[in-house]
């Protein structure tokens, strides 16, 4: 069954911390990304793990592999469940965070990040490749998949083009999820209900806004937890 991860970009800590308390046990885990990380530090890790929530840690890595190496050592051994690095960061950077991994024996997932989700062809096009951005997805997980890494992030359009390509376990992350698809407007552009991600083979989606902007946050997640089991019934 597909599952939910809330995204915490809020910019105060009492918020996020009071946003963790109501949800409860309806949220196993959160997206920790440069936001609540830089309000609240370290201790945010800390919290969640004490709760007994799963973090994924969404940073996006980009820079030389000997930065990154020794950033993911610093996540392996924190045991932090999920953590993201950039596929465009290229071969040699994304082959250093698998071996380390591997000579850790850590079970933290590497996910790799394709293109955002808030670009559109227009976006892109300054890059003069000629290349849709399904087909530049489509070959950076290809690339991450064959350097070892143990899913993505890809926006709802993608989805089906890459579960038929790599089963699970390989994950997929969906980004850009809205509840109402036709009444957002915002700077997701390629976005996807959580029903719909699940049916198409999404292992988890994150929501954030949806969910931290409305007063009573935990109806909007029940509602999305009804939606990924209705997504996850109506599966082949």
């Amino acid at each position: 069954m597909g599952k939910l991860i809330v995204a915490l970009d809020l910019k105060n800590k009492n918020k996020i911390y009071n946003l963790i308390e109501r949800l409860g046990n309806r949220v196993d885990y959160y997206k920790v990304g440069i936001i609540p990380y830089f309000v609240c530090g370290e201790e945010i890790i800390k919290k969640l793990k004490k709760q007994g929530k799963k973090i994924f840690l969404d940073f996006k890595f980009f820079d030389i592999p000997n930065t990154v190496r020794k950033i993911s050592e610093i996540i392996f051994e924190e045991e932090i469940d999920m953590f993201t690095v950039h596929l465009i960061a290229g071969e040699q950077v994304i082959k250093s965070i698998v071996e380390t991994k591997q000579k850790l024996k850590t079970k933290t997932k590497i996910i790799g990040v394709t293109i955002l989700t808030s670009f559109t062809e227009k976006d892109i096009s300054f890059l003069n490749i000629n290349t849709k951005i399904d087909k530049l997805v489509e070959k950076l997980v290809d690339y991450g998949y064959n350097w070892g890494i143990d899913g993505v992030v890809c926006s709802g359009e993608e989805i089906e083009m890459i579960r038929t390509k790599y089963n699970p376990p390989f994950l997929i992350i969906v980004p850009g999820v809205r509840i109402d698809e036709k009444n957002k407007k915002d700077d997701q552009k390629r976005i996807i209900t959580p029903k719909e991600a699940i049916k198409k083979g999404a292992d988890f989606v994150v929501v954030g806004r949806p969910i931290y902007e409305n007063l009573e946050p935990e109806k909007v997640v029940e509602k999305i937890l009804k939606e990924i089991e209705d997504g996850t019934e109506n599966l082949d």
